[in-house]
Formats: structure tokens, C-alpha cells, sequence
């Protein structure tokens, strides 16, 4: 008897690993001659168009933001928090917008993200005092968070691993679009007419999404009762993931500028955010069952590396983004408009190099490359930037500078985020999108934070050695109205001047130094994985044969999920079933399928590793392999 479940066991694993492999190759094969539909394509413009609207949003305000707060009477530090509430909230509501989008759907998280962000602009626009857009800019940071994150998460449901760099990349220069021409249109509106239409040239984006998405956007999650949904969400996770980021980027931001690093009122907030997110990580990993910050994300140096790498991107690309136009009002005396043209070189070059970069990855299955030279080139540009300080800046100067950092960042920006995608664990893509946009928003709002501390004492530094007072540094925007006013050949004017260029060139060298750890990172930690991956994924595309993909070998979703929660054993259930019948000294491997692999290419050697660890389980013609239940592809 134990000869004959030997040898049963033996042909049956053979059967069913070829099978599986096969099944596993094929899907991989119908994603690489993948293409869109017209409904998938039309849901990548509309993420695109609304991308283009939250970073416009974000970017608009940096050259119409003197203004707004000259006509609401507010001063400094009210300023810097109209600009920095909405990128510390938007990037704190992310990883929580993502886990229950994964719960109760992407369309439902989306249509708020949209309405919060529309209420949002609604309170901006008709805002007669700083708290009212305080709160505005607040509301539409959770809206944007939403938006931004869930655009990146639903491109996992629909287009496979290889061709999303190519799709997502649409996606992502409409995002650097906005955020590049948002300074040049703040510029303009700042300086023509009220800063109201700063926020009135929002609302036909919104209405757009507001209408497009609940028609275009059917992708049906796991069906489930609402009792059911409600235990799913990591409600503890939440509670302390929220409270302690907040308290921390807070810290971050008000740190060396509005309150000393060494007061209570920087330390204490820093504490306690450190504090709690280190509470929060022991409770995402030991008693989660769905947590909002997956651990598993984090499973190899390679996975650690390219995270670390998207927050100094965001660190770098939004400090930049303020403090170059801040130069040219500061120290060339440009009008906003031309502070925001001036950057142009960079928006002209990072639009389109993103989107080819998206091309090449998708045409080469190789990441590693593209963000290699994107890293090389943005310490190129911040080597640049810090000569500034100790050469005359003219025009082919600066050009050359923004040059380099819009081929810096257009091959970074595509590039890493599909690098995480190809290095987590099957089924995790969508929480790899979502994570690595947070850690990139973090760095973003810990970027605005630190330049402004930096510039602040690196300028006060130099003040005091000029017998000047050091209150210059903490109203440097403010004092631009009082130095403009000045004699171009005045002595005070140009010491003042020389004050800002050492500010900008501490803030520089600090940019330079990111890069250059990002640039070694990226060397020595980043490995290749390979982006032919199947596509899976729970929220199916309603209407639509090429959407969240449905496997060759399973039965339709509806008697998947009913078996999934009918008490009947599961495949993985059978397969373990089926280990339990194996004598002890009888081998349990795969078979052909490692020649069957060596045909397929790569596409198949995610399956046949988990074949390898757990068994294989697949209805065949045996006599003991007659379960009346499908293989569930997505969880094997």
C-alpha cells in the first residue's frame, strides 16, 4: 500500500506541476502580447487627468502663496503651513486610503478621494481667513493622498507588470506636468489677477473625475458582507499609524525654523512619533491579519534599497521644485511668472523622459539601468547646482542644470516604482504601488522641511558674519518686497544678496549629498527581478476579458468566492490533503516542469518555486484527484 501511494504520488505531481507550469507560463505569455481595451484605456487617461490635477494643486501655490497671504493678512509661518498641511496630510492618509480600498474597493475610495479633494478646493477658493484655508488645504490633501495612490494601485488591476512602466508612465508625466507648469500658472495668476483662480481652475478637473470614474472605473473587489468588510480593517493600525506620522512630520517640519531643534516643542512631537511608529511596525507584524503597512514588503536588502530611494526622490524633486523658482525671485529679482518659465528646460525634458523610460523598461525587462543613469544625473545636476555659489548663473548655466535634473527624475520617477512591483511577492503588487508613492510623499514633505531649516541657518550664518540682523533668514520671503526696493548698487542689498546664495548653496550641497547616497544605493543593493509577472489580483474589471486577469485554469469568480468562504476544503486544503496521504519516505518533487520552464523562459519560475515549497494541486485523471473544487490560482 505505501509502494502504491508512493507511485501514485510520484505521477500525480509530475501531472500536476506540468500543468501548473504551463498554466503559469501561458498567463505570463498573454502579458507580454497584452494591449488595451478601449474601456482600460480610458480609465489610464482618466487616472492621468486627475494625477494632473493633484499635482497642479500642489505645485501651484509655491509662486501665488506671497500673495494669498498678503490678502488674508497671515505672515510666515502661517505661509509655510498653507503650503506644508497639505503635503504632510496627503501623504499620511495614503498607505490608509490603500488598505481600504482593498477591502471595500477602489472606485468607492477613489469617488471620495474626488469629493474630499473638490470640498477641499471649494473651502480654498472662498477662504476670507488663514484657519478657513487652513482647513482647505488640509481637506484636499486627504482627496489628493487618495487620488494619487489609488491611480498607482489600480494600474496593477489592469495592466500586467511588462507593460505598466510603458502605461503608467502616461500617468506619471501628466503628474510631472502639473507639477512643473503649476509654478509658472501660480506665477502668471499671481501676478494678472485675484489668487482665487488658483484654486477655480480645479473645479472642471474634478467635475470630470467626479463624473468619469463611478462610469468608467468597474472593478468589483472580494464579495463580502459589510460586517465582514468592517473585521478586515486594521482599525489599530490606523489609529496609530495616523497619529504617529502626523506627530512626527510635524516635528520634521516646524524643527529649526518657527521652533528650535533642542525646545520641547520640537522634541516632544518627534519623540513620540518616533515612538509610536515603532509601535506601530511591532503591531503590523505580530497581531495584524490585514495590515495597513505590509511587512512583507520589506522582505529582501533589494526591497529596503528601492524604497529608501523613492523618499530621497520625493525629498529631492519637491525641495527642488520650491527652492530653484525661491533662487530666481530672490536672487536674479525675476517676476513669479518667469521664476516658474525659467524651470522649464526641466519640465520639457522629464515629461517625455519619463514616458520613454516607461518604454524601455517595458522593451527590455530592465530596470536597474534606467535608474542607475537617473541617479548619475541628479548628482550631475546638484554638482551643478552647488557651483552656483561661486559662479556667475547665467542662463546656459541654469539650463544645464535643469536639463540634468529633468534626466535625472524623468528615469528615476518610472523606473523605481515598477522596481518594488517586480520585487515583492505575488499578490502584493498593488501594496508595492501604494507603499512606495507613501515613502516617496514622506520624503517630499521631509524634504520642504528640512530645506527650510537648512536655508534659514545657512543664511543666518552668514548674516551674523555680515554684522546683519539674522531675522533676515526667518522672513526671507517676506524681506524679498524690502530688497527689491533697495539700489541695485547699494552695499546692503548686496550682502543681503550674498546671503541668500549661501542659504541656496547649504541647501544645494544637501541635495547633492541625497543624490550621491541614492546614487551608491542604487550601485551596490538594487538586484534585477524580472517584470514578467501574471496578473493577479482580487478587483476584477467588469466588462472587460483582458482586465484583473481571470486565470486559464480556474472556475468563474463567483464559485471561487463561494467556496472561499463556504467551509469546504480549499485547494490549498486539498494540497495539504493530498501531502497527508504521502508516505514519509516517499519523494514529493516536481517534475518535467523544470524542462518544461527551461521552453517557457522566465515567466514560469515564480510558480515552479512555490510548486517546489508547497506541492502542486490540479484536477487530473487520477482516481483520488476527483475534487469537485477548482484550482484558485490567486493564492497558489
Amino acid at each position: 500500500m505505501a509502494a502504491s501511494n508512493s507511485e501514485f504520488t510520484a505521477v500525480n505531481n509530475d501531472s500536476t506541476d506540468s500543468e501548473a507550469a504551463y498554466g503559469t507560463a501561458e498567463k505570463a505569455d498573454d502579458a507580454l502580447d497584452w494591449k488595451p481595451n478601449r474601456q482600460q484605456l480610458l480609465i489610464i487617461i482618466t487616472l492621468a487627468i486627475v494625477c494632473l490635477l493633484v499635482a497642479l494643486d500642489a505645485s501651484i501655490i509655491v509662486t501665488s502663496l506671497s500673495e494669498i497671504i498678503i490678502d488674508l493678512k497671515g505672515d510666515t509661518t502661517e505661509g509655510f503651513w498653507v503650503g506644508t498641511s497639505y503635503l504632510l496630510v496627503n501623504a499620511v492618509t495614503m498607505p490608509v486610503l490603500a488598505s481600504i480600498s482593498e477591502i471595500f474597493g477602489r472606485p468607492l475610495c477613489l469617488e471620495f478621494s474626488l469629493v474630499m479633494f473638490t470640498a477641499g478646493t471649494v473651502l480654498c477658493s472662498t477662504a476670507t481667513s488663514i484657519p478657513v484655508m487652513l482647513a482647505g488645504r488640509s481637506i484636499q490633501g486627504v482627496g489628493g493622498g487618495g487620488i494619487q495612490v489609488l491611480s498607482g494601485v489600480i494600474m496593477t488591476d489592469i495592466v500586467p507588470l511588462r507593460h505598466r512602466p510603458k502605461w503608467y508612465g502616461a500617468v506619471l508625466a501628466a503628474w510631472a506636468l502639473g507639477t512643473c507648469v503649476g509654478p509658472i500658472i501660480g506665477g502668471a495668476i499671481a501676478q494678472n489677477t485675484t489668487w482665487r483662480w488658483v484654486f477655480y481652475l480645479m473645479f472642471p478637473i474634478c467635475a470630470y473625475g467626479l463624473i468619469a470614474v463611478p462610469l468608467l472605473l468597474k472593478l468589483k473587489p472580494r464579495t463580502e458582507s459589510l460586517s465582514q468588510k468592517l473585521k478586515r480593517v486594521d482599525w489599530v493600525g490606523m489609529v496609530l499609524f495616523m497619529g504617529s506620522a502626523t506627530s512626527f512630520l510635524v516635528a520634521i517640519c516646524w524643527g529649526g525654523t518657527q521652533q528650535p531643534w533642542d525646545s520641547a516643542a520640537t522634541i516632544a512631537p518627534l519623540v513620540i512619533g518616533l515612538g509610536g511608529l515603532v509601535v506601530t511596525v511591532l503591531w503590523e507584524i505580530y497581531f495584524a491579519s490585514e495590515p495597513v503597512l505590509k511587512p512583507s514588503l520589506f522582505h529582501d536588502v533589494s526591497s529596503v534599497a528601492t524604497y529608501i530611494c523613492g523618499g530621497a526622490q520625493g525629498f529631492l524633486m519637491w525641495s527642488s521644485f520650491y527652492y530653484y523658482p525661491f533662487y530666481f525671485l530672490s536672487v536674479k529679482m525675476t517676476s513669479p511668472v518667469m521664476a516658474g518659465v525659467n524651470l522649464l528646460p526641466a519640465v520639457l525634458i522629464m515629461v517625455p523622459g519619463s514616458v520613454i523610460t516607461g518604454r524601455l523598461v517595458t522593451r527590455f525587462d530592465n530596470y536597474r539601468l534606467a535608474i542607475w543613469l537617473g541617479w548619475a544625473f541628479t548628482v550631475a545636476s546638484a554638482v551643478v547646482s552647488v557651483a552656483w555659489q561661486f559662479v556667475d548663473v547665467s542662463t546656459a548655466v541654469w539650463a544645464v542644470t535643469f536639463i540634468l535634473l529633468g534626466l535625472g527624475h524623468g528615469a528615476v520617477l518610472n523606473a523605481q516604482n515598477f522596481a518594488t512591483q517586480a520585487m515583492c511577492r505575488e499578490g502584493d503588487e498593488g501594496h508595492a504601488a501604494a507603499m512606495y508613492l507613501f515613502i516617496r510623499q514622506i520624503g517630499a514633505a521631509i524634504g520642504v522641511g528640512v530645506g527650510g531649516t537648512t536655508f534659514q541657518n545657512v543664511m543666518s550664518l552668514k548674516l551674523e558674519w555680515e554684522g546683519l540682523p539674522t531675522a533676515i533668514a526667518h522672513e526671507a520671503e517676506a524681506f524679498l518686497l524690502k530688497l527689491a526696493k533697495l539700489d541695485p548698487e547699494d552695499d546692503l542689498r548686496r550682502r543681503v544678496t550674498d546671503a541668500y546664495i549661501f542659504g541656496f548653496g547649504g541647501v544645494f550641497q544637501v541635495y547633492l549629498g541625497v543624490a550621491a547616497v541614492s546614487l551608491i544605493i542604487s550601485l551596490v543593493f538594487i538586484k534585477h527581478f524580472t517584470l514578467n509577472k501574471a496578473l493577479t489580483s482580487e478587483h476584477v474589471l467588469e466588462g472587460s476579458s483582458t482586465g484583473a486577469s481571470t486565470p486559464k485554469f480556474s472556475w468563474d469568480q463567483q464559485t471561487l468566492e463561494s467556496q472561499r468562504y463556504s467551509g469546504a476544503p480549499t485547494p490549498y486544503q486539498g494540497r495539504q490533503m493530498l501531502q497527508d496521504t504521502t508516505p514519509s519516505g516517499a519523494a514529493y518533487a516536481p517534475g518535467p516542469a523544470a524542462q518544461l520552464n527551461q521552453v517557457q523562459g522566465t515567466a514560469a519560475e515564480s510558480a515552479q518555486q512555490q510548486q517546489t515549497q508547497s506541492g502542486s494541486w490540479q484536477q487530473d485523471v487520477s482516481p483520488m484527484s476527483q475534487h469537485p473544487y477548482p484550482p484558485d490560482h490567486r493564492y497558489t
